[in-house]
């Protein structure tokens, strides 16, 4: 289930225990809110519960009413998404690599994921970078 962050209604801590409740809606189609709660375990790409923010659009993997996982799929904001997804291992190449983009179909700044990259949401082909060479 795809939801879109409304509001992060409250953090969990010492006595709330290691999760974090949101107001959600399904994204895109912006159905009824709902409050669900998510334990830390069960975020998937996400570097702390702290940095989840309204706008952010998470898929969730339910076990009963229970929030097994939780991905970041995209974000309303660059900083948001480079902030609060968690830096996967990046293999080296000759080349220069988009690791995150605007994706124009689902107005979502989303990880560039696939080879080749596009949005993991929608399929968008991720923008091309090209070096400008400039000869002597």
């Amino acid at each position: 289930m795809r939801v879109v962050i409304r509001e992060v209604l409250n953090v969990g801590g010492f006595f709330a225990g290691e999760t974090v409740t949101l107001a959600v809606q399904p994204w895109p189609d912006h159905g009824p809110e709902q409050t669900i709660t998510i334990d830390d375990a069960a975020f998937v790409n996400i570097t702390a519960r702290h940095l989840l923010a309204p706008g952010m659009v998470l898929d969730l993997l339910f076990a009963g009413d229970r929030v097994e996982q939780a991905t970041l799929l995209g974000a309303a904001d660059h900083a948001g998404l480079r902030t609060a997804l968690r830096p996967q291992p990046i293999s080296p190449t000759p080349v220069p690599r988009v690791l995150s983009f605007h994706c124009p179909h689902c107005n979502l700044w989303v990880p560039a994921s696939g080879d080749p990259s596009g949005c993991g949401i929608c399929g968008t082909p991720a923008p091309t970078l090209s070096l400008a060479v400039q000869s002597t």
